[in-house]
């Protein structure tokens, strides 16, 4: 049992249920950079954690009514056909342009939140856009579902973004939504990547012990929180992470 698999399973399950985005975006680079595992098993060693991260903060949004089932509905339908195909493509791709691509992607993820919280005064209150169309959300689903099954993780931290900016849900609709969908796609991706040989299971079972206590606090603690203290704070530390992320994995040879 490793005592540093536990601490980052404490923070990034406090993290990931703050935010509503599963977990393993950023356990990924938490364990190339802390535990030194190979590429490919620290893409996949988080992502069955995923569920386990996004059943514990649902139950503690469950009285709040603030999940979208549209959304879920066709969110799910299409993302997990695009999980399934981007998961079996990992055995192709280099292992390390697969950890440049998630610094790359959450640094955008962070400097787009931050931009709009200074921008936008009403991002994080009132529904923006109208009711959006099934096709909309069938393709922006399946191109989510890709990517997060290319890069082993639940989805919740491109569903949380798309939720708000194209589908005009408030920011704490978007993070309860992305949790039911996130604890649904992640399913197929983990039995993939585990018939793959990308799950290191110690790794996995000691980060499980940090995450059980800490996502429901995460929860709970999203939901006393102002929205756009949310916004600012995901922002920040997203592209803050992934700055230092990239260039530690440019510097591995």
């Amino acid at each position: 049992m490793s005592l540093m698999a536990i601490l980052i399973g404490c923070l990034t399950g406090f993290v990931s249920a703050f935010f509503g985005i599963g977990g393993s975006s950023i356990d990924t680079p938490l364990i190339r950079t802390f535990l030194g595992l190979p590429p490919l098993e620290a893409l996949g060693t988080p992502l069955p954690l995923t569920l386990l991260t996004a059943t514990i903060a649902l139950f503690a949004y469950r009285k709040l009514h603030l999940v979208d089932f549209r959304l879920v509905v066709f969110s799910i339908s299409a993302a997990v056909p695009g999980m399934v195909i981007g998961a079996l493509l990992t055995q192709y791709v280099s292992g390390k342009f697969l950890m440049l691509l998630t610094a790359s992607v959450l640094f955008l993820v962070g400097v787009d939140f931050i931009i709009k919280d200074i921008t936008v005064g009403s991002f994080a209150g009132h529904r923006a856009k109208p009711r959006p169309p099934v096709w909309q959300i069938l393709a922006v689903s399946v191109a989510i579902g890709f990517f997060s099954g290319l890069l082993a993780n639940g989805g919740g931290i491109f569903f949380v973004p798309a939720f708000v900016v194209f589908f005009g849900l408030r920011i704490k609709e978007a993070i309860a939504t992305s949790l039911v969908v996130v604890a649904v796609v992640a399913l197929p991706g983990s039995i993939i990547h585990f018939a793959l040989g990308h799950v290191n299971i110690p790794v996995m079972a000691s980060m499980g012990i940090g995450v059980i206590p800490l996502a429901y606090l995460g929860a709970r603690l999203d939901i006393r929180s102002r929205s756009r203290t949310i916004i600012l704070f995901y922002g920040v530390v997203m592209s803050t992470f992934a700055v230092y992320f990239f260039v530690n994995q440019m510097l591995v040879t």
